[in-house]
């Protein structure tokens, strides 16, 4: 495809809001902006306790477990998820089961066991490469859709999976260091 098509096809598909978006971004990237608006180094800051933030008088859908009114359903399929889940299994895309281990490094596409730099800038990781294949794979367990299988299966099976809630969202931020390898690149993940 020649580039003018190229071009015409990108105005036509996507619209002149992103086009303007995106030469600014690939202006900002060439010129070092970028990574000057999103540094490696950061100074950490000292949030809100925990302790503190149960404390604000914040209003929620509801109170309690036990106020729910959703019938429970402890059935064979959430079984097996949560149990694919301790046995470090993950579903891929609603649709491939890969074995990743329980100890996953948040930053090896399972597909093919590239494993990305996490020292690299976000900006300096491509989203498709011969060598690291799609992106996508990496992304996947960091959108942490099976977090929900393990609320769902706390709560229909009577299991208290909080800590591992915790853990896997804890992990995620010790295994990404800000603004480096490849899950900071969709802001999606982070």
């Amino acid at each position: 495809m020649s580039r003018l098509k190229l071009i015409t096809e990108v105005f036509r598909n996507m619209g002149w809001r992103y086009v303007r978006f995106r030469a600014v971004f690939e202006a900002e990237r060439k010129l070092g902006t970028l990574k000057r608006k999103f540094p490696t180094e950061v100074q950490q800051k000292q949030f809100i306790s925990l302790a503190d933030w149960k404390k604000l008088p914040i209003k929620y859908y509801f109170s309690t477990r036990a106020s729910l009114n959703i019938p429970k359903n402890p059935n064979a399929t959430l079984a097996q998820a949560y149990q694919d889940f301790q046995a470090g299994k993950l579903l891929y895309f609603n649709a491939s089961l890969y074995e990743i281990g329980r100890d996953y490094d948040w930053i090896t596409n399972p597909s093919n066991n590239y494993r990305y730099d996490t020292t690299k800038h976000w900006l300096d990781i491509p989203d498709l490469s011969e060598a690291a294949g799609d992106i996508k794979y990496v992304w996947e367990k960091s959108r942490f859709s099976y977090l929900y299988t393990l609320i769902r299966y706390d709560y229909h099976f009577g299991k208290d999976c909080s800590e591992e809630v915790f853990a896997e969202i804890e992990s995620w931020i010790t295994n990404n260091p800000i603004n480096r390898g490849p899950n900071w690149r969709c802001s999606q993940e982070i």
